[in-house]
């Protein structure tokens, strides 16, 4: 994780440039890990095309990535704490089924975790703890054990902080999702990462059986260190994988713009393409804003950008096209390796 700071440092002049979509696609992927799928080029339109009709799982992915936001923004005053979470999942929740009187409030009301929503406690493959007391005790030595002095390691507490969290189960709806994000925001706030620069859930995803099994672990059998470790290699592989991710959208925006420059493009098209790693989908009317040019040159930029193959029209409507970068999408969401 070291090796990933330093080298977004060194190499971007500004880190959002690849930490915007490093949150989307961790956006995607714990969506999907709660089974929520939705496809990464329909979230990235629909951010930049507001007309676009919304499915639901859309509008969930949405809400992460506007909780992530909210939550990078909030760490300048506020540490990762239960106000922090509250506010986190009243944000995820917001717009969706799940939206009710809890929303954005430690639950008053028993939950259970099972093979399906509904289940019975018998079938139950854990049960949290009950609201009230017990449950309010239990946050409140979750946020002591993350801030008070300790030996352990950064590391290690992050992954027992996220153990922790969801053995509480402190929402109705969206712990895990909540969970994990929290997990990214204490390396930010441990000085273990500048920006979001890593994605947890890839990992958890393509592992999922071993992810909940070893979570379930810990509370049955006390297994600490098998569930330590597995965190660890998560943050060590996802790091390497984010390293050469940056590597290589670097490389394709720098081998376009040398193409684009022999081509003899200039002035808009150019100052797109080098943002595309941020904003791989773009419209005219965000170009033009983005850029302070006429609607005409916006639109001139991107036609010449779509012939030179750097941009694809994607929705096939002759109004409000969107644009998108299907090679920067290939990098940015291709799957993470099993191993």
């Amino acid at each position: 994780m070291g090796r990933l700071d330093a080298i977004a440092r060194e190499l971007l002049p500004n880190p959002t440039l690849v930490s915007r979509p490093t949150i989307r696609r961790e956006a995607v992927s714990t969506s999907a890990l709660e089974g929520t799928f939705a496809p990464a080029a329909e979230v990235l339109s629909s951010e930049v095309d507001e007309d676009r009709p919304r499915s639901q799982a859309v509008v969930e992915v949405l809400n992460f990535i506007r909780a992530t936001e909210h939550g990078i923004e909030r760490l300048r005053d506020l540490p990762v704490c239960t106000r922090l979470a509250c506010e986190l999942q009243e944000i995820l929740v917001r717009g969706t089924p799940s939206e009710d009187w809890q929303t954005g409030r430690v639950r008053e009301t028993q939950v259970i975790i099972g093979p399906y929503k509904g289940c019975s406690v018998r079938e139950a493959h854990f049960i949290p703890p009950p609201a009230g007391q017990h449950l309010t005790d239990g946050l409140t030595a979750w946020e002591r054990w993350i801030h008070g002095a300790t030996d352990l390691h950064p590391v290690i507490r992050v992954a027992l902080s996220h153990y922790q969290f969801e053995a509480l189960h402190p929402f109705t709806d969206g712990n895990g999702r909540i969970g994990r994000l929290l997990a990214i925001l204490q390396l930010i706030e441990y000085r273990l990462l500048g920006e979001p620069l890593i994605n947890l859930s890839p990992y958890f995803e393509v592992r999922a059986d071993q992810y909940r099994h070893l979570l379930r672990e810990v509370s049955a059998t006390g297994s600490f260190d098998d569930w330590v470790q597995f965190v660890c290699e998560a943050l060590a592989a996802q790091a390497i994988d984010g390293e050469a991710r940056i590597r290589d959208l670097l490389g394709w925006r720098d081998g376009k713009l040398a193409l684009l420059k022999k081509e003899r493009v200039k002035g808009v098209a150019l100052d797109v393409t080098a943002k595309l790693i941020e904003h791989p989908s773009v419209t005219v009317k965000a170009v033009a804003e983005a850029h302070h040019v006429t609607n005409q040159a916006a639109n001139s930029a991107v036609a010449r950008l779509v012939q030179l193959g750097v941009l694809e029209e994607v929705t096939g409507r002759s109004y409000n096209r969107v644009f998108q970068a299907p090679a920067v999408l290939d990098i940015l969401f291709r799957p993470t390796r099993a191993t």
